[in-house]
């Protein structure tokens, strides 16, 4: 399979969202598999992680690009996270890959 196209959003079971803008250096971010919760690569297709602890990598969990699924998880990190900035909202486009790296570059660090 092939590997992630950048962005990787990633999100936590409380619904956080994170950005990897180089799916390589996932190990950054994630200590174990055990971390990993959800994530969607810039083509919207769904990742999973594996590895040993330290040596984390994210691979492609399918071929076909999730978007419904990715475009729920956003709206849900919009409403519950996101909405502290009252100028923060979703963003609108259509084209998946448009609409991924429209939310990367408009992510808040929390």
């Amino acid at each position: 399979m092939t590997d992630p196209a950048d962005p990787v959003l990633l999100f936590d079971a409380d619904g956080r969202m994170f950005i990897v803008h180089e799916p390589a250096l996932a190990d950054e971010l994630i200590e174990s598999v055990d971390e990993f919760f959800e994530g969607y690569d810039g083509l919207g297709r769904p990742v999973c992680a594996y590895g040993e602890p330290g040596k984390v990598a994210l691979e492609l969990a399918s071929s076909e690009p999730q978007g419904d699924n990715l475009r729920a998880r956003v709206e849900r990190y919009y409403l519950v996270f996101a909405a502290r900035h009252p100028t923060r909202t979703p963003p609108q486009e259509t084209d998946l890959t448009a609409f991924v790296r429209a939310v990367a570059e408009d992510w808040i660090e929390e």
